[in-house]
């Protein structure tokens, strides 16, 4: 018996006023598992997460989230069913704390919930306790993308939706993010789909794989598959 997806894209087309991005996308993401979503700029794969997260509807196709259709709910619905959104940019409150970003982030929690959530946080980011009274906007790029992860953790989602991650982050950085977004994978079974320019990295590290080009889905498969694809290596990894 197949299970059924955690998140299922199907064949959505939409785009922003007039111009249309993507044409029939279709992805889908099982309980527990890391999908990477690459292709080239303008591929539409930034456009694919703000479809899933609300902030653009389909002007056709579905798309469900745990069984439910969610293709005309808002962001703050789509929050509270379980999901999160880690944006490229803007991802954190720059004029507020560690502490307080973090709480932001807990916003549909109980209170009591939050005190124990906080401290899973700061096991999985320990550079976050260290400097918890530091406002985010004084903080390096690499320690920014760790308190919009946290902050997104915070609501113990069952999804978490990552938008290039490793973005304008130093080489060393960019591992340290990789592995924790494989931890929080497995240690908190939660699954994660991420849009990432790191190509190979992500495929390394993901259980499924798409590959995107202008705005229609192109070649699918196990990260290993993708990999080892010459004519994806040839046209989207640089070998």
């Amino acid at each position: 018996m197949v299970s059924m997806p955690l998140l299922k894209v199907d064949r959505v087309t939409c785009g922003y006023g007039d111009m249309q991005v993507l044409t029939d996308v279709s992805i889908e993401v099982q309980r527990g598992e890391v999908v990477s979503i690459i292709g080239p700029n303008g591929a539409g794969k930034s456009t694919v997460m703000k479809a899933v997260f609300g902030l653009l509807h389909p002007w056709s196709g579905t798309i469900e989230f745990d069984g439910v259709d969610i293709s005309r709910h808002e962001p703050y619905q789509i929050v509270e069913t379980g999901m999160c959104y880690v944006p490229q940019v803007a991802n954190v409150f720059t004029e507020l704390t560690v502490d307080e970003n973090l709480d932001m982030g807990a916003f549909v929690r109980a209170d009591s919930e939050v005190g124990q959530r906080k401290e899973q946080i700061f096991e999985l980011f320990p550079r976050l306790y260290e400097r918890r009274r530091q406002k985010a906007g004084k903080m390096s790029g690499g320690e920014r993308q760790m308190v919009a992860m946290g902050s997104a953790l915070m609501l113990d989602p069952k999804l978490i939706l990552l938008d290039e991650p490793s973005a304008g982050l130093a080489p060393k950085m960019v591992d340290h993010i990789f592995e924790r977004i494989v931890h929080i994978n497995q240690t908190f079974n939660i699954a994660v789909m991420m849009v990432e320019q790191n190509a190979k990295q992500s495929l390394q590290m993901a259980h499924r794989g798409y590959v995107m080009a202008s705005g229609e889905n192109r070649v699918e498969g196990t990260g290993e598959e993708l990999l080892n694809d010459p004519d994806v290596a040839r046209l989207y990894l640089g070998g």
